[in-house]
């Protein structure tokens, strides 16, 4: 009775914690193992940019895996690792549209991509099709954030390197423990085409008045007065951070490597190597 007893407590205390009793969920985001998504959707943004979107089911049979996936994205910013199944190497990437499911259990999870000619996983990318399967892990936490824990974010942001900064400027805006939190973005691109986010960060403007201000540059030719012509200099990201506070304020930079070696300079490569030297403008 002894060893019943045992084995029945082991065996509840496993369903309670564990999955070994669930059964298995296909298409489900996992932080600790890769396991393959299927391309539902692409939208073509630029000539070499593209909107992929990929299916997630609702994690009902795997509560730990759901618990865990849950606890990184409560953490901050996140992203996902994507595999390139030729070279068997990955990139990590951030999702700019996310959705667990609902009771039909189909969720989503949106990536925009750039393909470039050196770039092995952008290229994959690039050229599956939908229904195609894609091998994925994440979230991955990139940046620890917490409501409230800064006045004023500040964004310098290039290209598609402004996918995190989409990310947790709409996780900023849309919560409440968030309301006094301001944020500017300083977003640059080559063309005013290349600006792929700029629909949704005028409409995140427009609907968060006072609490975000975006101010657009291009490269080459300005398509208009708010996109104006030059690069993350002195002067523009030095307008950007005006009034910047270190007590109570942060900035933030992702882009192309010579935009970060410009700006603030390069990051070491590897996980828990810090910010690195600060150079650049900022410095």
């Amino acid at each position: 009775m002894e060893a019943v007893g045992a084995a029945a407590a082991a065996a509840y205390g496993l369903h309670l914690f564990t999955d070994v009793f669930e059964p298995t969920v296909a298409e489900q985001l996992d932080p600790d193992r890769f396991t393959a998504l299927t391309l539902v959707e692409r939208e073509a943004l630029t000539a070499d940019t593209a909107r992929l979107r990929f299916r997630v089911s609702r994690q009902q049979g795997g509560r730990a895996t759901e618990r865990a996936a849950g606890a990184v994205i409560a953490q901050g910013a996140w992203a996902v690792d994507v595999k390139d199944h030729l070279v068997q190497t990955f990139r990590t990437y951030t999702p700019v549209g996310w959705a667990a499911g609902g009771a039909d259990g189909a969720g989503h999870c949106d990536l925009v991509v750039k393909r470039y000619t050196g770039g092995s996983v952008s290229r994959f990318l690039h050229g599956t099709q939908v229904g195609d399967q894609v091998e994925m892990r994440g979230p991955v936490l990139t940046w620890p954030y917490a409501a409230g824990r800064y006045k004023h974010v500040y964004m310098v942001a290039g290209g598609t390197g402004a996918a995190p900064m989409v990310q947790l400027a709409e996780r900023i805006l849309a919560d409440p423990a968030d309301a006094a939190t301001r944020i500017s973005l300083l977003y640059g691109a080559q063309t005013a085409a290349d600006l792929v986010f700029r629909r949704r960060l005028d409409a995140l403007a427009a609907q968060h008045a006072g609490r975000l201000d975006v101010a657009y540059l291009v490269e080459h030719g300005a398509a208009d007065a708010k996109a104006r012509e030059g690069r993350p200099d002195a002067a523009s990201v030095g307008a950007l951070v005006r009034g910047f506070d270190a007590a109570a304020d942060v900035v933030l930079v992702c882009g192309p490597d010579a935009m970060m070696a410009a700006v603030c300079g390069e990051r070491p490569v590897g996980p828990g190597r810090g910010q690195g030297t600060l150079r650049g403008v900022l410095h």
